[in-house]
């Protein structure tokens, strides 16, 4: 069931941003908040409790007077962080780089009737405020009048916020807050429902992703982390007090280690008297064991073999509740899912229906939010793996 809000009969295609006595207003496409909603969730449910930050450039126009300056946002250029120093928007050289591309892409041109006109980034950080990085980027990148900074904060349990950030009159950012924060969804700001979504719109800017770094989070999907040691974060956990520094975790990891040298003499004793009670007991259990093993092979051998079978075909399909969005996930310890070379996830919400195409980074990452509009959604996960073959499995979830 699609909800209309009845206070706005005819729809406008933007959100209109203006504070009173200021020059800059902002008129913001609907469908650019559609897929910057999109965007940040993804990056908040990729790491527990706190979530990656993600960001980008604006791309739209700008109408300058003496009197006004009216900013057209009308898409947005994602620029990938490999997050290194933590979950925080904090560009690696490999991520200036980008940056630096994606802008040099979208540069302002006479010739063109959309290019940079902003900087955006989500906001998982205490607070609404803009960090020195961000007012550092902004700079080097749109240092025009007419330049603007999106931050949004996602929340789990209700609509996200969000506020613009302008230029005064001498050049300077208010970086403390946003004059005006503002609920991030289109239905609260007026634009009704969230309509269809063309298929290549779920993965905006894809092709342009770099070579994937081992442990690096891509802004069109959670982050995947590899098993070597992870690099440490620029902010301590949130597990341990504030303050906590890097070199404080590994003066307490180093405390708690046993020490090199103990006395030879007891552990001789010890070990003595370990290998004498042992001896008698492991010849026994070593019988018993022995001979439930037989047993165990006769009577159990086809069902296990069976079942090896069942679980590696198994894709543990999942979807759960979380804020206005249903978290769906899967198994990607599955055989099927390992051996994957794509896969496609279809979505049925009532009379509507979507598929989402999944790269095999995203299928290593299980997380899709999805909106839901009515009480029951059926969702059906197909992977293509490497031998050629199809699994699917289908989940129907109801409130």
């Amino acid at each position: 069931m699609i909800e209309v809000t009845p206070a706005q009969p005819s729809l406008s295609n933007f959100y209109r941003w203006e504070v009173p006595g200021k020059k800059v207003s902002v008129h913001l496409d609907f469908s650019v908040v559609d897929r910057l909603l999109v965007e940040v969730m993804r990056g908040f449910g990729a790491i527990p409790r706190r979530g990656a930050e993600v960001g980008g450039i604006l791309v739209g126009s700008a109408e300058v007077t003496d009197h006004q300056i009216v900013v057209h946002i009308t898409d947005i250029e994602p620029v990938n962080c490999e997050h290194r120093r933590g979950p925080s928007y904090l560009l690696s050289e490999g991520d200036s780089a980008r940056f630096a591309a994606a802008y040099e892409k979208h540069r302002f041109s006479p010739v063109k009737s959309a290019y940079a006109i902003g900087m955006y980034r989500s906001h998982t950080r205490e607070g609404m405020a803009l960090a020195a990085e961000d007012l550092a980027l902004f700079d080097q990148y749109v240092p025009e009048a007419s330049a603007v900074f999106l931050l949004i904060k996602p929340y789990a349990t209700r609509v996200s916020t969000a506020g613009f950030f302008i230029r005064e009159s001498d050049g300077t950012v208010h970086s403390e807050s946003s004059y005006q924060e503002f609920p991030f969804r289109r239905k609260e700001l007026g634009g009704g429902a969230m309509p269809d979504r063309p298929r290549e719109q779920h993965a905006p800017h894809a092709a342009e992703d770099a070579t994937p770094n081992r442990g690096a989070f891509r802004g069109h999907g959670p982050p995947s982390y590899s098993d070597e040691a992870p690099q440490a974060y620029a902010e301590a956990p949130e597990d341990y007090p504030p303050g906590t520094s890097a070199e404080d975790l590994s003066v307490t990891l180093s405390s708690v280690q046993p020490p090199e040298h103990a006395n030879e003499h007891d552990s001789a004793v010890a070990k003595f008297r370990r290998t004498n009670v042992w001896i008698p007991l492991s010849f026994i259990f070593l019988l018993l064991g022995v001979l439930i093993g037989f047993q165990a092979a006769i009577a159990y051998r086809p069902a296990k073999a069976a079942g090896i079978l069942n679980d590696a075909y198994t894709l543990s399909l999942a979807a759960s509740r979380t804020g206005d969005n249903l978290h769906v996930r899967w198994d990607r310890n599955s055989h099927a899912v390992r051996t994957a070379q794509r896969g496609v996830l279809t979505i049925t919400d009532g009379t509507y229906s979507t598929t989402v195409d999944l790269d095999v980074a995203q299928l290593q990452n299980p997380s899709v939010f999805y909106r839901n509009m009515s009480t029951t959604v059926k969702f059906r996960l197909e992977i293509f793996t490497k031998e050629r073959n199809t699994v699917s499995e289908t989940l129907e979830w109801s409130k």
